[in-house]
């Protein structure tokens, strides 16, 4: 009995002290990882890659072993306690004191950690072992394409595909539906994120590797689609993929009481000296849909309530004259500047950036887009309306409301006397 109680307190002393030398291992190595953690010269993103994730590393089954990756192993040997630490490179082989080496390619971290259990065990039976890991490996993927410009953001083996968009710089014609990954060994993947994200299908958002190279396409067609149906937003269609699709896949089909004989279809189209768009309305109805109309890039369905009672705003300022029919002809005389007021209709549940986009051709020259704001009773409410015009994949989350009052400021072009009003 004295006996059992002697290996037992033995047995837990080792174990004691083995978790002591790990201790003490961590805190030798947490300054050179805080060095590596860096400060003011590293950004945001790059510091929450350089957290403490080695917790989540361990508990993730599908962590794979990365170069780069930092671990300890603490047993004993003969009575006496032995540490190391690993550090995985290029190689992927990694030598286990003097027991033998481990080709850990491809391996998760579980199947490490029990291969060399295993492997210091079959040597010394009674040791305790305890293997963990100090620091995850953090490295660069090359992201191209359909980019600002082609350029290198950091990641680690826990980073998927879509944890990269808010550093990728993607333009507004950048393909989310179409994304190739080459991997070091050569072999590229073609990645739908929506279909990850709508269908929770990760086969399609995969954990980034070393080496990966990612390269966005140009989109086909985004279309957006508003009013009565499950799913309003804006989508990225396929090839052959049209409205049927659109009201019936993408935005989950139509509700109840939608009103599918008036459904309104807003196109884009290129003026003759292919400077300027123009909007053309087009109205569709339950056939169209049967019958899957084309779409074209930009489009923008509405599908009404059949209780829709159609609102209006009004819109006060520097915009061009309501009695003229809008001429494009010499925007820069004293009419294009004067101030005048109209209503605009809008849809339920449309926001101004919609709102601006359908009626972009009411404003001249001289309409001050910077500091268009809208007067809603004693607020005064902001509208980003230059950057809404420019940029069709921005959105704001203000809606229009019933008694909005759009104010467009007078815009200078040449300093305050550089244009003389007539009268």
């Amino acid at each position: 009995m004295f006996y059992g109680d002697k290996v037992l307190n033995s047995h837990f002393t080792k174990k004691t002290n083995t978790l002591a030398l790990i201790f003490s291992i961590f805190v030798c190595l947490k300054p050179q990882l805080a060095i590596c953690q860096g400060g003011g010269g590293t950004d945001k993103v790059e510091n929450e890659l350089f957290s403490a994730n080695a917790q989540l590393a361990m508990a993730e089954k599908d962590y794979k072993v990365t170069a780069g990756d930092v671990y300890t192993l603490a047993f004993y040997q003969n009575g006496a306690g032995n540490s190391y630490t690993i550090i995985v490179d290029s190689t992927y082989k990694i030598k286990i004191a003097n027991l033998g080496t481990i080709n850990c390619e491809n391996l998760s971290f579980i199947q490490l950690k029990k291969n060399i259990e295993t492997l210091v065990m079959r040597n010394y039976p009674l040791s305790v072992v305890t293997f963990a890991m100090l620091q995850p490996s953090v490295f660069n993927v090359l992201i191209k394409g359909e980019v600002f410009s082609a350029h290198e953001t950091k990641a680690w083996a826990l980073t998927r595909l879509s944890d990269i968009l808010p550093n990728a710089e993607l333009t507004q014609f950048s393909s989310t539906r179409n994304i190739k990954i080459k991997s070091a060994n050569g072999k590229t993947k073609t990645c739908d994120l929506f279909k990850a994200k709508r269908n929770a299908d990760f086969s399609e958002n995969p954990y980034l590797r070393p080496g990966d190279e990612i390269e966005f396409s140009r989109a086909d067609r985004k279309v957006s689609i508003s009013g009565s149906v499950e799913r309003p937003g804006t989508y990225e269609l396929l090839k052959d993929e049209n409205i049927l699709e659109l009201i019936n896949v993408y935005a989950k089909g139509a509700t109840k009481s939608a009103n599918l004989s008036k459904i309104q279809l807003l196109r884009f189209e290129n003026s003759e000296n292919q400077s300027e768009s123009h909007k053309k309305i087009i109205y569709l109805n339950k056939n169209s849909i049967e019958q899957n109309f084309v779409l074209a890039d930009m489009d923008s369905i509405h599908i009404p309530d059949q209780n829709e009672i159609q609102s209006f705003i009004e819109i006060k300022g520097v915009i061009k004259n309501p009695a003229n029919g809008y001429s494009e002809t010499d925007a820069y005389n004293a009419r294009a500047y004067n101030i005048y007021r109209r209503k605009l209709t809008f849809f339920a549940a449309e926001t101004y950036a919609s709102l601006l986009r359908r009626n972009r051709d009411i404003f001249t020259v001289f309409s001050d887009l910077e500091n268009i704001y809208i007067q809603r009773e004693n607020e005064q409410i902001k509208l980003e309306a230059a950057k809404i015009l420019d940029d069709l994949n921005f959105e704001n989350e203000i809606f229009v409301q019933k008694g909005d009052e759009m104010i467009v400021p007078y815009k200078a072009l040449f300093g305050e006397d550089g244009c003389d009003e007539e009268e």
